[in-house]
């Protein structure tokens, strides 16, 4: 059993959220897999989701962050949700679909939630519940040469994925010197081919693309903050969004991440996916 899986295990108990068979009910194969709800006491009463006994997350494939598997759902995201919904009693239901739909499918009221590198801004405070930061997600770039500043980008041909918020600032920089891509996929054998010089990612999300593609002797490197690019200033926080008509399950999330997170299961979570402890640390919520 993983150590995660019998720290979850023991918080269940210890705490009060679940009788005896609901924490003898997980899988021995991961900490975050559902449980059974005739044995179980939630940790809130009264959370309303759009399935009953369900916790529906619109889902798509944005490893390290979140990944499907199968009926359930994997990476650091994917892991803290499964563990969230066991402290409720209920079971994770995955709907996949494209990143695009995702915050779509919460504002319909198709999801609960969704997951993959959300982050904070005030664009999505507006039409979605943000919960409390999960994970902080910190710019980083990747190069062979080792490039580490925003300066030492200029003059060089510049890669990054569509939807990031510090294109639009590096653009200003860099101009045509930046190239946007739709796939991580094409971004990194563009970087393998030589076709551009660096990449700006996050360090996890380049792990695991480099696993895929390698590219020998790519160097990651966290940039001193510039004011140019307010990603390096203020790094985002990704989190869960819940519709705007459900507070009461922005309120079980947020709980729920401050249980985890005192009980070191967040921490476990996020080593084994390749993130630094400290990525799920406490943090003051801001918006981007």
């Amino acid at each position: 059993m993983p150590k995660h899986a019998s720290r979850l295990a023991l918080l269940v108990a210890v705490t009060g959220f679940a009788l005896a068979g609901c924490a003898t009910s997980a899988s021995t194969e991961t900490a975050t897999e559902t449980v059974e709800t005739a044995d179980c006491v939630p940790a809130h009463e009264g959370v309303a989701t759009v399935e009953e006994g369900f916790l529906t997350v619109a889902a798509y494939e944005y490893p390290p962050f979140s990944a499907i598997d199968g009926e359930s759902l994997s990476g650091a995201e994917g892991e803290i949700l499964h563990a969230i919904a066991e402290l409720e009693c209920i079971k994770v239901k995955v709907q996949p679909g494209a990143a695009a739909a995702m915050i779509p499918a919460i504002e319909s009221g198709r999801a609960d939630t969704t997951l993959g590198s959300w982050y904070r801004t005030a664009a999505r405070a507006e039409i979605v519940l943000l919960s409390d930061p999960v994970i902080i997600d910190q710019l980083t770039l990747i190069s062979v040469e080792g490039v580490d500043s925003i300066d030492g980008l200029e003059g060089k041909k510049v890669g990054s994925t569509l939807g990031f918020l510090w294109n639009e600032d590096l653009e200003n920089i860099l101009g045509d010197d930046l190239s946007l891509y739709e796939t991580t996929q094409a971004l990194y054998a563009d970087l393998a081919s030589g076709r551009i010089s660096v990449v700006v990612d996050t360090y996890p999300s380049g792990q695991a693309a480099l696993k895929n593609t390698p590219v020998e002797g790519a160097q990651f490197k966290v940039p001193a903050a510039d004011e140019r690019v307010v990603s390096t200033t203020k790094p985002g926080q990704t989190n869960f969004p819940v519709s705007l008509d459900n507070p009461g399950l922005q309120e079980a999330i947020n709980e729920n991440l401050k249980t985890l997170r005192e009980a070191g299961v967040l921490a476990e979570i996020a080593e084994k996916w390749g993130f630094s402890p400290t990525a799920v640390e406490e943090t003051e919520p801001n918006l981007l």
